[in-house]
Formats: C-alpha cells, sequence, structure tokens
C-alpha cells in the first residue's frame, strides 16, 4: 500500500488505537533506553532501574535521573505527536497507549493517552501511596538527592514502572479495549520486541488496517497494511494532512 492509499484509509477511520514507544519521542530530542545512545548505555544501566536495586539503594537512581527528567520537562512535542493531535481535532476518536513516560503527547493535545508504563510527571510514597507532582521535587532531581514524603517521611518513588514491577493494571487494560474496538491500528516508534506492549496489535479484528512507522524492522511488518521506515515527524503529517 502506497501513501495515497494510507492516506485515504485513515481518512476514513472513525475509532483509531495507537501504539507509540521510543522512537516517538527520540524525534523530540530525548534518548532511548536501549540503543548504542540510549541511557542504558550512555547515563547509567538497566539495574538502575529495577525495583529492588530502588529499594535498597534509591541514591543510585536519584543520581542518574536528573539529566533525564531535565531533558523530559523541556521537551517538545514533534511533528508525530502534533499529528496525532491533529486526528483528534478532526473529530475522529483517538486513544494512545504509550510506552513512553515524557507526557508529550499530552503536550501536544492528545487527551486519551493510557501511560503503560508509568509516568515521569508524579512520584508516589511506597508507604502511605500518596502521589506528588514531580515539578515539586524538580530540585531533587537536579541535584541527584533522594526525596522523602512530607507526610511519612518515607522515599518517594516516580511513578513510572521499574524492572520488577508489574505494569499499571488500568491503563493496558483500556489500551487493549481501544485495540479491540478500533477500525485502525497504528504502531509508531517502536520495534514491538518489548512485552507486554506488543501484544495490543494482536487485540484487533481480523481485517483492520494496520498503519507502522518505525526505523527498523518489526515481526508485525508482514500483515500490516501500511509500513514505513521513514521519520514519523515526516510521514505521518504526510498522512493526516
Amino acid at each position: 500500500m502506497n501513501i495515497q492509499e494510507a492516506k485515504e484509509i485513515l481518512a476514513c477511520a472513525n475509532k483509531i488505537a495507537v501504539l507509540t514507544g521510543a522512537g516517538m519521542s527520540t524525534e523530540s530530542g530525548l534518548p532511548d533506553f536501549r540503543s548504542q545512545e540510549g541511557i542504558y548505555n550512555t547515563l547509567t544501566t538497566a539495574l538502575t532501574f529495577h525495583i529492588a536495586m530502588f529499594r535498597i539503594y534509591p541514591k543510585r537512581f536519584y543520581s542518574v535521573i536528573g539529566p533525564f527528567y531535565g531533558q523530559c520537562v523541556n521537551a517538545s512535542p514533534n511533528a508525530g505527536h502534533q499529528a496525532l493531535a491533529q486526528l483528534e481535532r478532526q473529530g475522529k476518536h483517538v486513544e494512545i497507549a504509550t510506552q513512553n513516560v515524557d507526557c508529550l503527547h499530552q503536550k501536544a493535545g492528545s487527551s486519551i493517552v493510557h501511560e503503560i508504563h508509568g509516568t515521569i510527571d508524579t512520584v508516589s510514597c511506597r508507604k502511605c501511596k500518596k502521589h506528588f507532582k514531580a515539578s515539586e521535587y524538580a530540585e531533587f532531581f537536579a541535584a541527584g538527592k533522594v526525596p522523602h514524603c512530607p507526610d511519612c517521611g518515607k522515599v518517594l518513588k516516580p511513578d513510572l514502572t521499574f524492572f520488577g514491577e508489574n505494569l499499571p493494571t488500568e491503563p493496558m487494560r483500556r489500551a487493549k479495549l481501544a485495540f479491540l474496538n478500533a477500525d485502525l491500528v497504528m504502531v509508531l516508534g517502536t520495534s514491538l520486541r518489548v512485552s507486554p506492549a506488543n501484544t495490543l496489535p494482536g487485540f484487533r479484528v481480523e481485517g483492520t488496517p494496520l498503519f507502522i512507522i518505525n526505523r527498523d524492522p518489526t515481526p508485525y511488518d508482514e500483515c500490516a497494511d501500511f509500513v514505513s521506515h521513514g521519520q514519523i515527524g515526516e510521514v505521518l503529517p504526510q498522512l493526516v494532512e
């Protein structure tokens, strides 16, 4: 299928389910995690993001998370994020399941975003379960200091999903329903190799068109109706215009 045919299918779609991964945010200047230039190979290792390590040594996490948090706060939505928001402004029902924790979809104006890997926008107390805006502790992040709950004094943890933790139940449930009810599914900026997020396209009803825009090939490319290995910020706006 060429881009003009894909554009026509998108124009006719009313319920669109979208899965986005790190490739969506790298176009806004944010690092991914696993590539050669990613966080695990430059800033720290995956062990820093394991919940067992965080429990015994939160200082290690906060000593390295500051630069990443600052980048997320200062990043701006790119043309791909804006294109998804534009679809919503056109009157389409768009639900986004994202593996990203940077809130760029919300910044762009998308209203239904299922953060299946959590968010860096809030922190919570593991004891009393209270949540706080991460911006209230920006100075702690920047200085590599460990923030504590103002009520009980326990360590605060960013509400992103660490290794060793279960994904947030409700966002994943809603994401599955979105893919089941969609009349078009789009996969943007993910290799579809991280479970369970990579199972979401499989929830679409047989015959539902599948569009994939990702730099590298994915396991779903052969069964997709439209595949592009170009930049999301270049290809997606062409489909939406």
